[in-house]
């Protein structure tokens, strides 16, 4: 057997959807609900359709009553929250939340895009509560950093199955080949970028939990890669992506990135 799987899975993003988070020191309403907008087209929808069927649109909310809501409405407003989010069947607005928290006097509700756009959305198909705040980034974030750490190995290939996928394709495939001598270690996290028109190279968004399980890649072995691109939340561009996959090789303690480029078009 060429790949080994540990089955422990450890959680790298702690707050997940359902997860309670209870801190005296949180944002408030203005210092978390963050007015920018993402600069580039390539995460921004220009012809959103939220194409919710009629059975999905929950038309009674849990609006708390003006007064500090207790630990127990908080709760039952995350819930209804979570509830409502189920039953988009994978629309793009449930693709955008990985997170909600019940925090000491709201509830707070974590997004892959925190954008103007995406919060009036959740509040129109999702709840209008005034105790709902919201977290995350708003603008594309660099991956310089990453660039800088990319390394070439001869005998640890990463290549995508095609060089071209749809744009409107749900996810990109691709095949992490070890040719040399050694185990090489990895997880099943994965890092897409698009390159925005200022010719730096972003992080495509992606929901903020991953479930680390151990991966050992023997000597000759193949492990195949299916990476999401969420093409209705991210509203994928033609042009020209990568994806960064981090490994570590058998008896070293430093991980390093591979990275291969593909095409949308």
């Amino acid at each position: 057997m060429k790949v080994l799987r540990n089955i422990g899975i450890a959680i790298l993003l702690v707050c997940s959807i359902g997860c309670n988070y209870r801190s005296d020191n949180h944002r408030d309403n203005e210092e978390t609900t963050i007015d920018g907008t993402i600069v580039d087209n390539n995460v921004v929808p220009t012809a959103y359709d939220t194409m919710l069927e009629a059975d999905t649109v929950i038309t009674e909310d849990t609006i708390i009553a003006n007064h500090e809501p207790s630990s127990k409405e908080l709760t039952e407003l995350k819930e209804f929250i979570s509830d409502r989010l189920s039953n988009l069947k994978n629309n793009p607005l449930q693709q955008n939340v990985w997170g909600i928290a019940v925090l000491e006097d709201a509830v707070l509700v974590s997004m892959a895009i925190n954008t103007t756009f995406w919060r009036n959305e959740f509040r129109q198909y999702v709840s209008n509560s005034p105790y709902i705040i919201f977290d995350g980034p708003s603008k594309p974030q660099p991956i310089s950093a990453l660039v800088d750490s990319v390394v070439e190995l001869t005998t640890i290939k990463l290549q995508p199955d095609s060089s071209h996928f749809s744009v409107n394709s749900p996810f990109a495939t691709f095949t992490l080949t070890n040719d040399s001598d050694q185990n090489i270690d990895f997880g099943v996290k994965y890092i897409i970028g698009f390159k925005d028109t200022d010719g730096l190279w972003y992080k495509l968004p992606h929901p903020g939990i991953w479930l680390d399980m151990g991966i050992t890649l023997m000597p000759t072995g193949k492990e195949a890669i299916k990476a999401a691109l969420n093409p209705k939340l991210n509203n994928n561009n033609p042009g020209i992506y990568r994806l960064y996959k981090q490994i570590r090789l058998e008896g070293e303690k430093k991980e390093v990135w591979l990275m291969t480029e593909f095409i949308l078009d």
